[in-house]
């Protein structure tokens, strides 16, 4: 619940291992927090400042340095239950997986992911199957933001699958997206790109791979 604290957690991470990922994390937080917000004026009750901490640290893994697949999911989780926040280390590996019951399997390099990485995560995502609000939006963020600011989904999606490859299940992953964008959208009766700056921005700039 301390933001001051959750920035002190990142900058330590990014100091272990500088990348565009930092920026990456603090925009899925800008995000996140205008999403919450939104949905708080349509009715729901939801704390913005546990959703942009959650929302800062979802990536936190990344201070392992670079890692195949969703191994740093696997890390982040372990480091944040190291530090006592079991709700931003379900997040950790939430984040990875938009597709409720989705079959893990899905991610991209799965085979690179050691086995006990592959059974734990496995176990994380079957006891957290039932996404709740702060974990959709925080999910769709981190597909709606990168180092640069705010992006439309297609973009960011083949910038991912460009930099980390695709396999036979990733149109699949991709329509997690896709479905939570549209619940969210019935909730608060507007765009999410309406709520995202200069989000246009996005479609004249070139993809990273």
């Amino acid at each position: 619940m301390d933001r001051a604290y959750a920035n002190d957690v990142l900058s330590w991470a990014y100091q272990q291992n500088p990348g565009p990922w930092y920026n990456h994390s603090l925009n899925v937080a800008k995000a996140t927090e205008k999403i919450i917000l939104e949905l708080n004026k349509n009715g729901h009750d939801l704390n913005s400042t546990l959703a942009y901490n959650a929302a800062l640290l979802h990536d936190i893994g990344r201070f392992k340095g670079f890692t195949e697949s969703v191994i740093h999911s696997y890390d982040g989780y372990m480091f944040m239950k190291e530090l006592g926040y079991m709700g931003n280390a379900i997040i950790c590996v939430t984040h990875s997986f938009p597709c409720r019951n989705e079959n893990i399997e899905n991610a991209a390099n799965w085979s690179l992911i050691p086995d006990y990485m592959k059974k734990q995560l496995l176990e994380i995502l079957e006891e957290n199957h039932d996404y709740d609000l702060y974990n959709k939006v925080i999910t769709l963020c981190d597909a709606l933001a990168d180092a640069e600011g705010f992006s439309i989904l297609e973009k960011r999606l083949i910038s991912v699958g460009l930099r980390h490859g695709t396999n036979l299940n990733t149109t699949s992953h991709w329509k997690g997206f896709y479905k939570i964008k549209k619940e969210l959208e019935d909730l608060i009766g507007r765009s999410i790109y309406s709520l995202l700056p200069e989000i246009e921005k996005s479609i004249y700039t070139n993809i990273d791979y």
